[in-house]
């Protein structure tokens, strides 16, 4: 399975900034918040996964070699 590096970086960086922007926020339902936070805290932690994965996958492929002549 190919993983997009840029997109889960994307992602991620979204995710952990809303995630901030949400915790910083009043919320008249603090019910809400938690859930809104709990997702994007899942969301971030799916993509650090991800992104340690496709690092891993990364170091077992052989570099290209290409032929200048």
């Amino acid at each position: 399975m190919k993983i997009n590096k840029d997109l889960v970086d994307a992602v991620m960086m979204l995710s952990f900034i809303t995630l901030v922007l949400v915790g910083t926020t009043d919320f008249s339902n603090i019910m809400t918040k938690d859930v809104i936070m709990g997702c994007l805290g899942f969301i971030t932690i799916v993509m650090v996964v991800l992104r340690s994965i496709q690092l891993k996958q990364a170091a077992h492929e052989k570099p290209e070699e290409y032929d200048y002549e």
